[in-house]
């Protein structure tokens, strides 16, 4: 839509705003309608709290008048409700801490993905959830709540919302019912009724609501006693909305789900597999001037919310750490996903001992940028490997698993679209020589793994990704992705650099430059 179309819709919309001629009414045995004489109202209001709606010529978009003391792009937030009352299943104020002190999240967060309670939800707005941080209870629990972040997961926790003085008459009608305002939802024939937030818009002799009879949308008046004596019954909790983490107590080296039943393809240097299957891999790309675009540079393996380990040679260009990102999350290396978690670098070190000839001691640790002082959220798509214990010393042939989005094979022109895993068992010191590797230099500081059959190896563009192995039920990095004598050749293993010899130097970098 061009500029100058767009401005015409303000514009119109604005002018429209200023006519207050408006005409109701109603069709008794029908959907509810509005006749207004400005030609941009909207045919049925989307505002809440007596908002008026007016809609945009030629668009389908919207306005909404906001009464005072109201807002948001329905006027569904009342910025003067200071105290809840009964349970706060209709608390729309602005209280956006929880009780211990902790900023809600926005309902609308990528981060809560996959919880029961979010702006994406159908019925959001009539839950009161939104584009917005502010405490609601969406579920009738004993009071508003809301998602808030506890180091690198999400959980929720009560808003310390105070409480309104005792109103027993706020569930019964006095006179039509236009101040009404409690939590009733059935009509009088015990139809459900719809959402909305206006139980009596128009002075009807109660409070009424939009119901669905016989595949038709109609309207009821609603089963309000009126004010009297007795107590008003309660509404009971109905317990909690979702796990209080994203990853259901799950920390590192540990899946969602550790099936391998699902469908894979044999393919050459691995298997096309998901991002669920390895979700501590990561993407590293660089940033190119001359074609204004990020490019595929290595792969990394997230180790902590904000830490990222790869291989120091694939940073032998001089790269600024401005140039580089970070991507989580994702299965295919080129295409958005929901699940993605996207991050710049803002500091990089490459151990200072890192040969270009031997590439002994390749590794680096990169720092996630962020503001929050946390950076990746856990997820099913997105959890850090563990770190070994410096002592651990797995068998040899211990089977472990490698992945990345390198070349399917030496000398293939792409790299491939869709993660893949692999899987290889670790070399006994002894066979893990120059020999073997076209007299190349092996150290220390290095271990070898490989298929035995030929099939499953590292390739250019793994480099800096994953070896992970099983130990104690956790999925524990042994090794980086190094380097090799060809790619996927029977009898010749990738060399990876040994992750036991760098905790020290892992941590101590972390230690000296910790998050704020």
């Amino acid at each position: 839509m061009s500029r100058s179309l767009k401005l015409f819709i303000l514009l119109a919309a604005l002018c429209c705003a200023l006519a207050d001629n408006v005409e109701h009414q109603r069709s008794k045995r029908g959907t509810r309608f509005y006749r207004v004489l400005c030609s941009d109202s909207c045919p049925e209001s989307r505002c809440y709290n007596g908002g008026v709606c007016k809609k945009a010529l030629y668009s389908s978009d919207f306005l909404c008048q906001c009464p005072p003391g109201y807002s948001g792009t329905q006027c569904e937030i009342n910025t003067k409700e200071r105290c809840v009352t009964g349970q706060g299943g209709g608390y729309r104020g602005i209280l956006s801490i929880s009780h211990k002190g902790n900023v809600c999240i926005n309902w609308n967060s990528t981060s809560l993905r996959g919880k029961r309670f979010t702006a994406k939800k159908h019925d959001a707005s009539s839950l009161g959830i939104g584009n917005h941080n502010y405490c609601r209870n969406p579920d009738n629990d004993s009071t508003p709540w809301c998602f808030v972040y506890k180091g690198s997961q999400v959980t929720w926790e009560f808003c310390s919302a105070p409480k309104c003085p005792e109103n027993k008459e706020q569930e019964c009608v006095r006179d039509a019912g236009q101040s009404y305002r409690g939590s009733a939802a059935v009509s009088q024939s015990g139809a459900s009724c719809l959402a909305w937030d206006s139980p009596n818009p128009d002075g009807d002799a109660g409070p009424w609501c939009h119901v669905v009879k016989n595949y038709q949308l109609t309207w009821e008046l609603c089963n309000v006693a009126k004010c009297s004596k007795h107590p008003i019954t309660t509404i009971t909790t109905l317990g909690p909305r979702a796990p209080t983490s994203n990853h259901n107590g799950v920390t590192c080296g540990q899946r969602l789900d550790n099936s391998l039943s699902g469908m894979s393809f044999r393919m050459s240097g691995g298997r096309e597999s998901d991002i669920k299957d390895q979700p501590w891999q990561v993407a590293i790309n660089v940033y190119s001037r001359r074609n204004k675009n990020h490019f595929h540079l290595c792969g990394g393996i997230l180790i902590d919310s904000c830490w990222v380990l790869s291989a120091a040679h694939c940073f032998e260009e001089g790269y600024k750490a401005s140039e580089l990102q970070a991507v989580l999350g994702r299965t295919f290396r080129k295409k958005n996903s929901t699940s993605e978690q996207i991050f710049q670098i803002e500091r990089f070190w490459v151990h200072q001992d890192f040969d270009k000839e031997t590439f002994d001691n390749d590794i680096a640790l990169l720092k996630l940028k962020t503001d929050i002082g946390i950076c990746a959220i856990h997820s099913p798509e997105v959890l850090p490997a563990c770190l070994p214990e410096p002592s651990l010393v797995l068998p040899d042939w211990t089977e472990c698993e490698i992945s990345g989005y390198g070349k399917d094979a030496e000398f293939a022109a792409e790299y491939s679209e869709r993660v893949k895993r692999g899987f290889v068992r670790l070399w006994p010191r002894d066979l893990c020589v120059p020999e073997v590797l076209s007299g190349r230099t092996v150290t220390d500081n290095m271990l070898c793994a490989g298929d035995t059959r030929g099939l499953d190896d590292a390739c250019k563009g793994d480099s800096g990704g994953p070896l992970v192995c099983p130990s104690g039920g956790r999925m524990t990095l042994m090794g980086v992705i190094s380097w090799g004598d060809g790619c996927g050749k029977k009898d010749k293993p990738g060399v990876y650099t040994r992750v036991t010899h760098y905790l020290d130097w892992i941590h101590s970098w972390m230690a000296e430059d910790p998050l704020v």
